[in-house]
């Protein structure tokens, strides 16, 4: 399992990997590596695998740590990932997302009336040119 990546790539400036097993009530975290090292210097970790599976998910929904740009950039893969036929009909697949400034930049750089849907409110007021 691939726990972390260098910003610019893995095989650019490497990445921290572990072999995750589970052997009865156990789950021992060995064999670290770094694909752009010869040796990682990380010793073999046992835990108890119903104490194991707890922490996996409090980590996997603690979004603590995550900041707006994140927050955004998950949530907007989490729902292209869920309508499945939209890259189909292109032959493409969705990678991954990554926070961006670009999506903020784009969104300031336009009238958000052109692609609004009024909701409440007066649409003659809201098609008003800007001041």
């Amino acid at each position: 399992m691939r726990l972390a990546e260098a910003s610019c790539a893995e095989g650019c400036c490497g990445a921290l990997c572990v072999t995750i097993q589970r052997d009865g009530d156990y789950v021992l975290w060995g064999e670290w590596r770094n694909p752009d090292e010869d040796e990682v210097d990380v010793p073999a970790s046992l835990f108890e695998a119903q104490e194991h599976q707890r922490e996996v998910e409090r980590a996997t929904a603690d979004r603590s740590w995550e900041w707006p740009a994140r927050t955004v950039a998950r949530l907007l893969e989490q729902d292209l990932r869920e309508r499945t036929d939209w890259l189909a009909r292109w032959e493409c697949e969705l990678g991954a997302l990554s926070a961006s400034e670009r999506l903020a930049e784009q969104l300031v750089a336009a009238d958000p009336r052109q692609a609004a849907e009024v909701r409440g409110g007066s649409t003659e007021f809201a098609r008003q040119p800007a001041p």
